[in-house]
């Protein structure tokens, strides 16, 4: 007895592939770095895969400067000084985190170099005057 076997429809020698968007479809891949089914796929891999994932914690540290940055621009912005003294408290009561920062910067200042915890538009410098703790703003 003779079986007829089915010839394939596209006689390629690529394997048949399992779609990487994660729904699971197999398809024909018609070159060796075609790994999505069609373009909604890719872009839908792209937008959800694990790219995201691999930053995460970068990504949260950056928002937690951000929102330092914010709340000292909010209160540098209240006063029409160059340099802003504030009691530390009020600040902190708002979220900010003085152990975020990105850099330390030395700031001359009446020929006395000091030194002060900058984010991305200002920068900061705790000062203790007896049991009250005060916080400088300056902008860079």
């Amino acid at each position: 007895m003779i079986t007829k076997r089915k010839k394939n429809v596209d006689p390629s020698p690529l394997p048949m592939r399992i779609c990487l968007c994660g729904c699971k479809n197999e398809f024909q891949p018609n070159r060796s770095n075609h790994f999505n089914v069609n373009y909604k796929h890719t872009n839908f891999a792209y937008n959800h895969g694990t790219r995201k994932e691999k930053y995460a914690e970068e990504i949260e540290v950056t928002k937690r400067i951000r929102k330092n940055d914010r709340i000292l621009e909010k209160y540098f912005k209240k006063s029409d000084k160059q340099i802003v003294k504030l009691n530390f408290t009020i600040i902190k009561a708002d979220g900010f985190d003085e152990g975020i920062f990105t850099q330390i910067v030395g700031v001359i200042q009446d020929e006395i170099e000091r030194k002060y915890n900058a984010v991305y538009k200002f920068c900061f410098r705790l000062i203790k005057q007896g049991e009250i703790n005060f916080i400088e703003i300056r902008e860079l």
